[in-house]
């Protein structure tokens, strides 16, 4: 009895494993839920030049962000448009409250790919997180002139509402 009330128990707890998968929400399925505004965002450069120490500076944009930039939000699509909302208080009374722009992932979606359908030109931040309430990305950048490189990461934290 003992053993057949053990293997009751080990079928249960498998079967509730397996539920918990089945009910993990896609990607595509967090980021389009729900509205995204920026609630962090940092720089940090690194400049070397050639026989010097690098010399690194990490930035809090966000701190430097206008209240007006601070209520913007967007909005990912199920049809791969990227909304971009100025919110409640706008910057430019003149400028049009949305924008759009398109949005995917890359084929494994450990990047996000934003671009505009009137240009070729795109941009691909790595996802660092994508839950529920949170999406941080990554983008870096870097470039040479002389003996000098910078080179820059930037993280940006979006909070979902």
């Amino acid at each position: 009895m003992k053993k057949l009330l053990l293997f009751a128990l080990c079928v249960a707890s498998l079967s509730a494993c397996k539920k918990d998968s089945e009910n993990t929400p896609s990607k595509m399925d967090l980021i389009t839920a729900k509205n995204w505004r920026v609630t962090a965002a940092t720089t940090t450069t690194t400049v070397t030049t050639t026989g010097s120490s690098p010399t690194v500076t990490t930035t809090n944009d966000y701190a430097q962000y206008d209240p007006c930039e601070k209520d913007n939000f967007y909005k990912f699509n199920t049809n791969k448009t990227l909304i971009f909302d100025e919110g409640p208080t706008k910057c430019n009374p003149s400028s049009p409250q949305t924008s759009t722009i398109t949005w995917d992932f890359n084929g494994d979606q450990t990047k996000l790919i934003t671009g505009t359908a009137s240009s070729s030109s795109s941009s691909s931040d790595d996802i660092l997180e994508l839950s529920a309430t949170t999406l941080r990305l990554r983008t870096m950048d870097s470039y040479t002139s002389g003996s000098t490189t910078s080179s820059s990461v930037g993280t940006v934290t979006f909070t979902a509402f």
